[in-house]
């Protein structure tokens, strides 16, 4: 039998929000997306509160267990801005911890990851190319929380998502339609919608009418891209191409759905590597990190310093778990550290707390 379905009411159609208002809104309840069915879900756990993983369930007893890290720390003392709160030096990060084991039957070739900002220890998360149009949700246990389908929407090669603000108040969802490994797309799509909550989902399949769909096309060439991310001072999108040198793109903020929009480059940038496969910006926008499948890296960002110039600057280096084929990285909704998924079943959700 088919999976019972809830439809969320539409803010929107695709590509049909030309209008939209300014992606810089501050943050509340998304409220935006609605569920016809009263029905409640299971728990997502005690929010995270100070950034450390919930572990409650979880694998480990009395926390998280330490992993090998396949690069090392940068050894630089972390500092802050006491007005701003903003990272000013590269922070100095524990080892990997594991925080569980995922093991969904839905979840099989992870390539997009985000821990909520506004549900603290809801982690979003969709597959590769091959699946379709669709993401879920799970706790700090490893237990799915919820499935949801992106209503007219197309799976080409999903790469990357990431949260941020958009056209209405409260957090978006965007889901990077980017890959190309030919490269030939003639555009790329990014998908936005409203952040669900999960307390509706319970075990249906969520149908998301809230779509907005924005093309986008390089200045010069179809690019191969697994790396996307959006600026929550700007709402610029971001998007980190593969290949050597590693160039960086991005579509100026606040984005309203439609286009095709042309992007725009960024230049120069300093990565010491050149097959990035997913990144991040944290929620205040006082730092990047964008990793491979072996390296990560972290670029300051101070106050009143734009994206292109924090990505000119020399980059701190993040320790990173042994992971079979790892794909994504999330900043923690706190700012307090970051995590990484591989592509896999049964594969360990780490986490890399700032010291």
């Amino acid at each position: 039998m088919a999976a019972p379905r809830l439809v969320l009411a539409a803010a929107c159609l695709v590509i049909a929000c030309n209008d939209a208002g300014p992606a810089g809104a501050s943050a509340s309840s998304t409220g935006d997306a609605t569920s016809t069915s009263t029905s409640t879900s299971t728990s997502a756990g005690d929010p995270v509160t100070t950034g450390a993983p919930d572990t409650t369930g979880g694998t480990a007893t009395g926390g998280p267990t330490t992993g090998d890290s396949s690069t090392t720390t940068t050894t630089t003392t972390t500092g802050d801005d006491s007005d701003t709160g903003a990272l000013l030096e590269c922070p100095l990060v524990g080892p990997p911890a594991q925080v569980t084991i995922v093991d969904l039957d839905e979840v099989h070739e992870a390539s997009g990851l985000v821990e909520s900002r506004s549900q603290p220890g809801v982690f979003w998360v969709h597959n590769d190319s091959g699946d379709e149009p669709r993401f879920f949700a799970f706790d700090a246990a490893g237990a799915l929380l919820g499935s949801f389908e992106v209503d007219g929407a197309v799976a080409i090669d999903w790469e990357d998502m990431s949260a941020g603000p958009g056209p209405t108040a409260g957090e978006w969802l965007y889901f990077g339609d980017i890959g190309d490994n030919s490269e030939t797309r003639p555009f790329i799509t990014v998908y936005r919608v409203p952040e669900p909550d999960v307390a509706a989902a319970a075990d249906d399949l969520v149908v998301i009418s809230a779509v907005e769909a924005i093309e986008l096309v390089y200045p010069d060439e179809p690019h191969n891209a697994e790396t996307l991310m959006v600026d929550p001072q700007t709402g610029d999108l971001v998007i980190v191409a593969k290949g050597d040198p590693t160039r960086i793109f991005r579509a100026p903020g606040p984005v309203a759905a439609g286009g095709p929009y042309t992007l725009e480059e960024i230049a120069p940038i300093q990565f010491p590597a050149t097959v990035a496969t997913g990144g991040d910006i944290s929620p205040t926008g006082d730092f990047i990190a964008v990793r491979t499948y072996a390296q990560a890296f972290l670029w300051l960002r101070p106050p009143g310093t734009s994206l292109a110039d924090a990505l000119a600057g020399e980059p701190c280096t993040l320790p990173l778990a042994i992971e079979p084929q790892g794909e994504t990285l999330t900043i923690a909704h706190d700012r307090s550290g970051y995590y990484t998924f591989s592509e896999g079943d049964h594969v360990p959700l780490w986490w890399y707390a700032f010291e």
